[in-house]
């Protein structure tokens, strides 16, 4: 992280559950591990051994077409990979290099320098690639910043650079952004998970006000001079993981988005999850004018406790627990045993074995024993006891011209949140009303579909050249698991673990440019305008640039812990290292 060493923190670790892996019938027999990592349950494929949870009956039966019959006492065998003692592992990452592309000269004189990135690794429909490093001390692999070290734009998730016509172009602090041909995305480094964030962005290039013309695309009619600030369109707005880069924001249930041009035709927001546009939604949300090069568009978003959040997608959310909270946008229909999960049948236990151990008693003791152990923690000086949520990776190291990535198994969209016109004969049904689910007006966080639970108290709010313009959207869709999951084609859904998180599940902020349309974004302060001039007060508002340094520490707690599981598992805190260095064969990468 950031070319920092970390220092080596011995603790004692209690022997926590795990589960036995499953093994197909059709796989041949793997290598043993150790006896301790056996019985516990941990997976080397990507030289980490992460922490693994039970499949669950769903999964086993989602799998089942590449598996024969998975069985509880059978292993899923996964290919054994360690990466390699290659020298080239241990090289800091070098910021991607640019090359001027055009100029853009503003109204007031300004001149912005937009660049194309040199080569690089970019996110794939069902891979997510993040920057890595080993440790030359453990030989551990971790996540590693290349500069600008700070929140900006991604260098890997954005529309592909090798596609010449897209012309995909960034300033040189890569906060700004822009592009031709079609509608696409870029995310930022940064995401929320809770709390309260806030980012402003700057128009550089946009058509002018006015209708465009119906008979000829806006491409067509505007000024082939890539250097002018009169061409394309914007949306600014927040993403999940399952949103592509091919997608505009704002055209599917995992996106929201403030339309920054449309014709005066007051149709601006969040396009919300239709193919036609839509006034804004929630409170005092109100529509404004088309806006030109320079205005500034802000965006706050609010989302509750990672506690609250679990519980949503958990099915044990109660409404009467959180008041201050408003949920919906359905109104909650209290049902008898609403928000827990109905056992499946199994057989009666026999006369005089009423007292028997059922798995929902295992659960609970479980359960309670995590409880009485978080009961006994102190949060330190400013800071709040983190959630009590694992964090599970499947993080593969390569190397790719000189730097070494990451490559993760991506999360699926699910249909249901997809474009209307996507997949629509895999869109559930709702058995009330024997029409697909409203997006708009039937989710809520306790309903039967884990993946159309909204957050309750979750909101975004607007700000437009410092004026506020209230509350644009609320009830925000849950995303950790099992809102969100892996395709079971992948890796860790054939172990078993589809419904994890990896940890950078949130809200991403994001822009979509359309043929010319240019931005430039602001993660942290001196804000432009800022959100504290107009509107209500917002003291807990933080910039999304904090969580820069919040997401390095989040991760290098989530590599300690998995780290010190298997130096306990195989008794030796240099087991890595040495199966690096006496590995038989010294793989060549490229």
């Amino acid at each position: 992280m950031d070319g920092r060493m970390r220092n080596r923190v011995l603790f004692k670790v209690p022997s926590s559950r795990r589960s036995e892996r499953l093994q197909s019938k059709s796989e041949p027999k793997a290598a043993r591990m150790p006896p301790e990592a056996e019985k516990a349950g941990m997976d080397e494929t990507s030289g980490r051994g992460h922490r693994e949870k039970k499949p669950s009956e769903k999964v086993k039966e989602q799998v089942s077409g590449k598996i024969d019959k998975s069985e509880d006492e059978k292993l899923v065998v996964l290919p054994t990979y360690i990466a390699p003692n290659d020298p080239k592992f241990l090289q800091d990452q070098k910021e991607i290099p640019k090359f001027l592309d055009h100029t853009k000269i503003c109204p007031n004189g300004d001149k912005i320098d937009f660049c194309t990135l040199g080569t690089h690794v970019e996110s794939k429909e069902k891979r997510y690639y993040i920057r890595a490093k080993r440790d030359p001390e453990t030989f551990y692999f971790h996540t590693d910043e290349p500069p600008p070290h700070y929140a900006r734009l991604s260098d890997e998730n954005h529309p592909q650079c090798g596609v010449e016509n897209l012309k995909n172009v960034f300033t040189r602090d890569m906060l700004g952004k822009s592009g031709e041909y079609g509608s696409y995305t870029t995310r930022a480094n940064v995401f929320a998970r809770e709390g309260q964030f806030f980012f402003e962005a700057k128009v550089i290039s946009i058509a002018p006000p006015g209708r465009e013309d119906p008979n000829r695309a806006l491409a067509e009619t505007q000024t082939p001079d890539r250097t002018a600030t009169n061409r394309g369109g914007l949306r600014v707005g927040l993403c999940r993981r399952e949103h592509h880069w091919s997608e505009n924001m704002g055209t599917n249930a995992y996106s929201y988005a403030v339309v920054l041009r449309s014709g005066r035709a007051k149709e601006y927001g969040s396009v919300r999850f239709n193919t036609g546009m839509h006034h804004m939604q929630g409170e005092g949300g109100q529509d404004f004018d088309d806006l030109s090069p320079g205005d500034v568009v802000g965006l706050m978003i609010t989302l509750p406790p990672l506690e609250v959040h679990k519980k949503v997608v958990d099915g044990t959310f109660n409404p009467a627990e959180y008041p201050e909270l408003k949920c919906g946008p359905a109104v909650i229909k209290k049902k008898q045993g609403a928000g827990k999960k109905t056992a499946k049948s199994g057989l009666k236990p026999k006369d005089g074995a009423d007292g028997a151990k059922t798995k929902d008693d295992t659960v609970k003791k479980a359960t309670n024993a995590r409880a009485e152990t978080r009961a006994t923690l102190a949060a330190a000086h400013g800071c709040n006891i983190p959630s009590d949520h694992d964090i599970i990776r499947d993080r593969n190291p390569f190397l790719h011209k000189g730097m070494t990535y990451f490559e993760c198994p991506e999360y699926t969209p699910n249909p249901d949140l997809s474009r209307p016109t996507l997949n629509a004969k895999n869109k559930s049904i709702n058995p009330e009303t024997g029409k697909r689910y409203d997006l708009l007006t039937e989710p809520h966080p306790n309903h039967e579909l884990p993946h159309l639970r909204t957050l309750p108290g979750s909101k975004i709010e607007l700000w437009v050249n410092g004026k506020y313009h209230g509350v644009i959207w609320e009830h925000l869709f849950a995303f950790l698991p099992p809102a969100s999951y892996i395709d079971k084609g992948s890796r860790v859904a054939v172990a078993g673990q589809s419904d994890v998180d990896d940890g950078l599940l949130g809200y991403y902020p994001a822009i979509s440019h359309y043929t010319g349309g240019a931005i430039e974004c602001k993660f942290d302060g001196p804000w432009w305008c800022g959100y504290d001039k107009d509107g209500p007060s917002h003291p807990a508002a933080r910039a999304f640039g904090d969580r820069y340094k919040e997401q390095i520490v989040e991760d290098m707690v989530s590599d300690l812990v998995d780290e010190i599981y298997q130096e306990k598992l195989h008794g030796d805190s240099e087991w890595m290292k040495k199966r690096v260095l006496n590995a038989p064969v010294n793989l060549q990468h490229s």
